[in-house]
């Protein structure tokens, strides 16, 4: 690992944070857009006369972005080996964090944008969780060198776990840190997606739901 270290270019580092980028931003500021305005125009409240549940109508969206985020994985990846000469392992490890990842943020985008008292609320916190993520979790250079304070400040962020097990999977072949990685996003998912579907609700006027609405 340290051999391989040393002769890294740029772009082996770039790839994964990218991925990592891309993870992050499609279904948070999608779901934040989304969950909001359905709130507002009501559309949650129609979807309530349907037999679907809150935990299907969000697994619906999780799915589509998994799915978004593995084609958008493996054009990044095409681009940067191709056009830019990088070199990065292609492996199995790669993709639980594809699917962990949009799992936690979309979650994450849910729960701002159902939170938030209106559309334009919504944006502003969505902006204020996302941005912080974007570029102090190792997306555009290593979080290694950066001051200690935000090193530390870095670890709190989910977005770090990602691209840092992307990292450790795709560049470093460091598969116990990617697997620490993994178990953070896991265990941050599973209670981030529970809390979506606990506050988030079909009505806004009616305080409980019928029995299996989860």
């Amino acid at each position: 690992q340290n051999v391989k270290s040393q002769s890294l270019k740029y772009i082996d580092f770039l790839v994964p944070g990218l991925v990592g980028f891309s993870v992050l931003t499609s279904p948070m500021f999608a779901l934040v857009n989304i969950s909001s305005q359905y709130k507002r125009d009501k559309i949650f409240k129609q979807l309530s006369l349907t037999p679907l549940t809150k935990s299907e109508w969000l697994v619906s969206k999780i799915l589509f972005y998994i799915v978004l985020t593995i084609i958008s994985f493996f054009l990044m990846t095409l681009v940067g080996v191709f056009a830019f000469g990088a070199h990065i392992s292609l492996t199995p490890w790669i993709i639980p964090f594809l699917v962990v990842g949009p799992l936690l943020f979309v979650s994450l985008g849910m729960l701002v944008g159902t939170g938030s008292k209106s559309v334009e609320s919504s944006a502003v916190v969505g902006n204020l969780v996302t941005f912080p993520m974007m570029f102090l979790s190792g997306t555009f250079f290593p979080v290694s060198t950066m001051p200690a304070y935000l090193q530390s400040f870095a670890h709190i962020l989910p977005l770090f776990y990602v691209i840092d097990g992307l990292n450790n999977v795709m560049t470093f072949g460091n598969y116990g840190a990617a697997l620490t990685d993994l178990g953070v996003l896991i265990v941050l998912s599973a209670i981030i997606f529970g809390l979506a579907v606990r506050f988030f609700k079909w009505r806004e006027d009616s305080p409980t739901r019928r029995r299996g609405s989860y």
